[in-house]
């Protein structure tokens, strides 16, 4: 499917714009006239929103965020879902104002709020279409939109804290890297010149440093393709179900940083669950939705069976024992929460206790992480050395 751009004409003769995936424009014009609006024309947009707002760039946060809170406050103050609509239409820039404005024409042609988000799914995600479908059956939508100002709030600080902590080890590793390719490329080339001219056998040591240095200067184009190759190559197979899979086992066991991630996925599990589940969406489809909301394959094979038990008339809390992927906090709490029907409670306790475990974890990965790093940095930089220092002073010796 693409998206196009599109101007149509309403009931009342005024005209609206807005952005709809469609298959063709034929198939745009059949949707539209289905809202009750004529297509006067349309055309392929030349970005993608669905990159614009899946993509880690602060901009579509934060539009999101905004739009979000401006909702939260419009309903809470009284204002009519589609006046608010209009208002932020009016106010906002860009793509995502040709979104609102998408929006606020559908509802005002009679569909209803949640299908009229629903038609942006490459926005809008599972947990905010399902929160805004709850919220309007139960008629809370003000406390619902208030709940997701801080669900984005919390996400987005979840994802800064993890991107500032890697920032150091990052400028580390780079530092490694780039020491390295300066000795092997640059460095040692100019002393290789010297040391051929010496009648005496040069050291182990700096015989293969040498024989290293001079593979990569002739070599470099093949290691860098092989480089490419490989990392296509993986890029694609991640892409695959089975690929997935087995990344995100690999990253559950990875040392020092699996932990970190997996409490990353309980977290995201816990707080997600709890808001939805507090906004009165069925369990079922509430486990369906999960399975995507945890950003990881084996976590959302687990829920998919723990989904399958429930369905046959087994109990939450023995479903989830069972899990090997879900640790006993949040085993207990599930019990509990079902025992004494405070499920939307107890799960967010657990948010809220790995939420503080969260920094922890990370500072810890980290610092273990920074000294390997400045281990290597250190062996790089001993190797180097003596493979230059051992036959200058056997040169100096033999003078």
């Amino acid at each position: 499917m693409r998206e196009y751009r599109y101007s149509a004409l309403t009931a009342t003769g005024r005209t609206i714009s807005g952005i709809r995936r469609a298959e063709n424009m034929d198939v745009l014009g059949r949707e539209l006239q289905e809202i009750g609006l004529i297509l006067l024309n349309g055309r392929p947009t030349l970005g993608s929103l669905g990159q614009f707002f899946s993509s880690s760039g602060r901009a579509g946060r934060k539009e999101l965020r905004d739009f979000t809170q401006h909702m939260s406050t419009c309903l809470a103050a009284g204002i009519p879902a589609v006046t608010a609509l209009a208002d932020f239409a009016a106010l906002s820039k860009g793509d995502f104002k040709e979104v609102v404005t998408d929006i606020h024409g559908d509802v005002s042609s009679g569909t209803a709020l949640d299908e009229a988000f629903a038609r942006h799914k490459h926005i809008f995600n599972g947990v905010y279409l399902a929160m805004i479908a709850a919220g309007q059956n139960s008629g809370n939508l003000d406390r619902v939109f208030e709940e997701l100002v801080s669900y984005l709030e919390w996400n987005d600080d979840l994802r800064s804290r993890t991107s500032q902590a890697m920032i150091y080890p990052a400028m580390l590793l780079t530092a490694v890297i780039g020491l390295f390719l300066l000795m092997t490329l640059f460095v040692i080339p100019r002393f290789q010149a010297i040391f051929e001219d010496v009648d005496f056998p040069l050291p182990t040591l700096t015989v293969k440093v040498m024989a290293l240095g001079s593979f990569m200067g002739h070599w470099w184009w093949l290691m860098l393709g092989v480089t490419v190759l490989v990392s296509l190559a993986l890029k694609l197979y991640f892409r695959t179900e089975r690929g997935a899979y087995n990344r995100d086992r690999f990253m559950l066991k990875a040392p020092v940083l699996g932990p970190f991630i997996h409490k990353i996925a309980l977290s995201r599990f816990a707080k997600s669950f709890s808001l939805i589940f507090a906004s009165g969406l069925d369990l079922m489809r509430l486990l369906d939705l999960m399975q995507g909301v945890v950003g990881n394959q084996v976590m959302s094979r687990q829920i998919a069976l723990i989904r399958e038990r429930v369905a046959t008339g087994e109990s939450m809390g023995d479903a989830f024992a069972d899990s090997p992927v879900f640790p006993p906090l949040i085993q207990r709490l599930v019990t509990v929460g079902e025992k004494t029907g405070s499920l939307d409670r107890s799960l967010l306790s657990a948010s809220q206790y790995l939420d503080k475990e969260i920094p922890r974890d990370l500072k810890k990965a980290f610092t273990i992480f920074e000294g390997l790093v400045i281990a290597i940095l250190g062996v790089v930089i001993c190797v180097a050395a003596l493979s230059l220092l051992m036959p200058i002073m056997q040169i100096k010796g033999n003078i």
